[in-house]
């Protein structure tokens, strides 16, 4: 799982390498999907439940799994490729103090159990809809919104990030 976490994850930085205006997210899946199999690896949610593509391509108001297809990035497009890297701390600031847990309150974290933590952040209304296709979510005001996933595990001496680059 580790392996398969960095690959994802240095997907994600390469690509990030590639989003400018001009390009399609049809080409960024495209350059995705040739990136994983170079690692040696396949893409797991391509085929899956029906989805198109190797990436999610989720474009301003597409919160998660949009599509990769024949529209062009403009600038200023946010695109969760590049807001991943950047929303940690509007995150933080904005729902961190309303949400913070009780010390020794709720279920226990077992050493070895992964999650997957998926922050998802929108302007407005917390109301969200799912197109036709069944699985690009978005914002029923049509507001930009920012979606970002991490893959952690508990340890004996604390959480794992397996989607953080080493130095």
């Amino acid at each position: 799982m580790r392996k398969a976490e960095r690959i994802v994850t240095e997907t994600d930085h390469f690509l990030a390498g590639h989003i400018e205006p001009g390009i399609t997210t049809g080409e960024l899946d495209h350059l995705a999907d040739r990136y994983i199999r170079s690692q040696g690896a396949v893409p797991s949610f391509k085929g899956y439940n029906g989805f198109p593509a190797s990436i999610c391509a989720s474009v301003n108001e597409q919160l998660v799994h949009g599509f990769p297809g024949k529209s062009k990035l403009n600038k200023g497009d946010i695109i969760a490729k590049t807001r991943q890297f950047t929303m940690s701390h509007a995150i933080r600031q904005y729902i961190e103090n309303p949400n913070r847990g009780i010390p020794e309150q709720g279920p226990r974290l077992k050493t070895g159990i992964v999650l997957a933590i998926e922050s998802m952040i929108q302007i407005g209304s917390h109301h969200v809809g799912t197109l036709e296709d069944n699985w690009t979510v978005v914002t029923i005001n049509v507001t930009s919104c920012a979606h970002n996933e991490q893959a952690v595990t508990c340890e004996t001496g604390g959480m794992d990030i397996f989607t953080k680059l080493s130095a």
